[in-house]
């Protein structure tokens, strides 16, 4: 949860703000457009790692789904035509759409069924906390230093995110997935 949690902050800062940033930088009418290149970015890299997250290449998707938001959104700091604004909502919706399958499946890949809801419960709260701090964060940010410099700040939250899933989650993940294995092998 507290992975998923910072994650999601620049999330909340791009859906809150964009249509702000947009406004500013005389970029309003390729708005619409963002969000249906956002949304292009999620349906193509969700089927396109599906293979690679069946294969076990957990750690490789996770690194490259955090790499995409974080190039992207430093890109920010130099937006200025509505071509970038449209490629940046692509690759954004890249990098969630291999990060949201793939932490859902760390969560239903190690947690037994009977508390598999609680699971999902708990995992799906760590994106409303995140979305509401990204919003919060943004909205302080866009008054100190601006929004292009402000969502290229929250990238910190990826390298957070990062740095928790490289010492805990992907150790964590491991040892619940051999265990929930050896659990199901010894039921049959």
């Amino acid at each position: 949860m507290f992975n998923m949690m910072f994650l999601m902050i620049p999330y909340g800062a791009v859906i809150a703000y964009s249509s702000i940033l947009a406004q500013e930088k005389g970029l309003l009418s390729y708005l619409p457009y963002f969000y249906i290149c956002l949304v292009i970015g999620m349906l193509v890299s969700k089927l396109s790692a599906q293979k690679m997250l069946d294969a076990g290449n957990h750690r490789i998707l996770v690194y490259l789904s955090l790499v995409i938001p974080v190039v992207t959104m430093v890109s920010y700091i130099a937006l200025s035509t509505g071509i970038h604004l449209l490629i940046a909502g692509f690759f954004f919706g890249v990098g969630y759409g291999i990060l949201q399958p793939l932490f859902q499946s760390f969560v239903t890949g190690t947690t037994p069924a009977p508390k598999r809801g609680v699971a999902n419960a708990t995992y799906m709260l760590s994106y409303d906390i995140g979305i509401g701090i990204g919003s919060l964060l943004m909205g302080c940010l866009q008054e100190s230093i601006g929004l292009p410099k402000g969502f290229a700040l929250t990238a910190i939250a990826y390298v957070i995110g990062g740095v928790v899933y490289a010492t805990y989650v992907d150790r964590y993940y491991r040892e619940q997935k051999t265990r929930y294995l050896q659990s199901v092998s010894q039921s049959r």
